[in-house]
């Protein structure tokens, strides 16, 4: 009887250590033909954060800015803005919710080869 007991807590606490790996949600952004750049409005939870996805060619320049009324959601780094250098295939993107009330937010993103 201990030993189920101490076997189902095991693949409980696997259950949990799995689902939380990859407890955040998802969202692939996509941008409109002949278009470089979308917006994106939603809600965060208190706490909560969203990765976006975006399909690029190697070397493209990708920037973005996130705002929220109460100032509270960000890129990860504590930044509004941010901008990189693509990899050909998906890229991230990540924001957060640092306060503890759920919060609207746009976020605006656009992808331009590099000499733009």
């Amino acid at each position: 009887m201990q030993y189920r007991r101490l076997a189902t807590a095991f693949v409980a606490l696997v259950i949990t250590a799995v689902a939380t790996a990859d407890g955040f949600a998802q969202t692939r952004i996509r941008f409109a033909p002949g278009r470089t750049s979308a917006s994106v409005t939603g809600s965060l939870s208190g706490g909560a954060t969203r990765r976006f996805v975006l399909g690029a060619r190697d070397g493209q320049y990708l920037s973005g800015n996130v705002s929220s009324k109460n100032g509270c959601v960000k890129f990860v780094g504590g930044s509004t803005a941010i901008d990189f250098m693509t990899v050909a295939g998906n890229n991230f993107v990540t924001i957060t919710n640092s306060c503890r009330s759920s919060t609207s937010f746009i976020l605006t993103v656009s992808i331009n080869s590099a000499g733009n």
